[in-house]
């Protein structure tokens, strides 16, 4: 209710003011190369390159910006690496890279002013301890809270970004193959894990296939718990702000926790195993023992550059600041990194996601 009281006397403030805008009017301005490209220590880096359209020509515009043929320098740590394209304005780098190592970007494709950027691949940081319990929210609400304790490096000013994971086994299944001759026949088809290890030590194959999926979704995180995450007042609900993140990316900097070990808590609203029962402990225990098969809810700490922080903290600024998307206050420019263009070039680091069994929450 207040929030609507605020929003509608500056509605009414502003409502005798009238301004007559023409976009013919608008200066000649020329495209620009806009370049996103997000190094990990992953083998693979995808970039993706099109144009801007600025807005004076936007209606005769032909509408699809991405760009096939740019020519593309990407190096590690000042070596060049190949470049393949893949269409649609996307290219692939293969090459091996670690934390520390630093990318130099040059894009170029004809008729558009080059663009430069470059990051470095932060260093990993890790979970050190993840549990869970059930706390109840301000609206009665039961929820299970993730506790996530991490360590932040002391010497720099660093910038991070969570996410949960749902993952659960969606199907299991195991073909027994008997030789003929020189052929492989199946022979044997067991619907369920633990069926196939209920009847393994009574039958006889000569090779056994096991196939599964994992179903794997990002989760909603409920920030009223955790400070670094949820840092309004009062004030800022009443004047129309929020704090929603940009596709459930949950960022936040290190500024009052420098150097120090940390616990974060965050609340998930977590449904029933969709495939509860389908599959025994035992069968669950060894398929994970064997075959890394591991479900529960994934905990991923990534530790970003400051480019990719600042990249989207201004999309979470602009989606959360309901005075500029009325017209109330200026909008504030999308940040980028990419000299005489657009776009962001910031690399980021993700260890192996810390998990919370099923066993455990339910």
């Amino acid at each position: 209710m207040k929030k609507m009281f605020f929003l509608l006397i500056l509605a009414l403030s502003v409502m005798s003011c009238k301004d007559d805008f023409s976009i013919s009017s608008l200066p000649d301005t020329p495209s620009k190369l806009v370049v996103y490209c997000m190094p990990s220590t992953a083998d693979t880096t995808y970039i993706t390159v099109s144009h801007s359209i600025p807005l004076k020509t936007y209606q005769t515009a032909h509408k699809n910006p991405m760009i096939d043929d740019a020519n593309i320098t990407y190096q590690l740590n000042g070596q060049a690496q190949p470049i393949t394209a893949l269409g649609n304005g996307r290219y692939r780098v293969v090459a091996h890279q670690k934390a520390g190592d630093k990318v130099q970007l040059r894009v170029e494709a004809q008729g558009l002013e080059p663009v430069e950027s470059s990051t470095e691949i932060p260093e990993p940081v890790e979970v050190n301890n993840l549990s869970v319990r059930k706390v109840g929210s301000k609206y009665g609400v039961m929820r299970q809270q993730l506790l996530a304790t991490f360590t932040d490096p002391a010497q720099t000013r660093d910038y991070y970004a969570v996410r949960v994971k749902r993952a659960e086994l969606q199907s299991c299944y195991v073909e027994g193959y008997r030789r003929y001759g020189s052929d492989m026949k199946m022979v044997k088809l067991y619907y369920r894990y633990r069926d196939y290890m209920e009847q393994r030590d009574s039958e006889q194959w000569d090779s056994v296939a096991v196939h599964y999926s994992i179903s794997e979704s990002y989760m909603p995180l409920y920030i009223e718990n955790e400070p670094l995450l949820n840092p309004l007042s009062g004030i800022d609900d009443d004047f129309g702000f929020s704090n929603d993140f940009y596709q459930d990316f949950y960022i936040f900097e290190d500024k009052t926790i420098n150097g120090a070990a940390y616990t974060l808590h965050l609340n998930v609203k977590v449904e029933s195993r969709r495939w509860y029962g389908y599959e025994s402990k035992e069968a669950l225990k060894e398929l994970k023992e064997k075959f890394g098969v591991e479900e529960g809810l994934k905990l991923e700490l990534y530790h970003i550059a400051p480019s990719y922080y600042r990249f989207l903290l201004t999309l979470n600024e602009l989606s959360n600041n309901a005075f500029s998307q009325a017209g109330l206050s200026p909008v504030r420019p999308t940040y980028s990194n990419m000299r005489n263009g657009m776009g962001v070039c910031a690399g980021y680091n993700l260890p192996k996601p810390a998990v919370v069994p099923w066993e455990k929450i339910e």
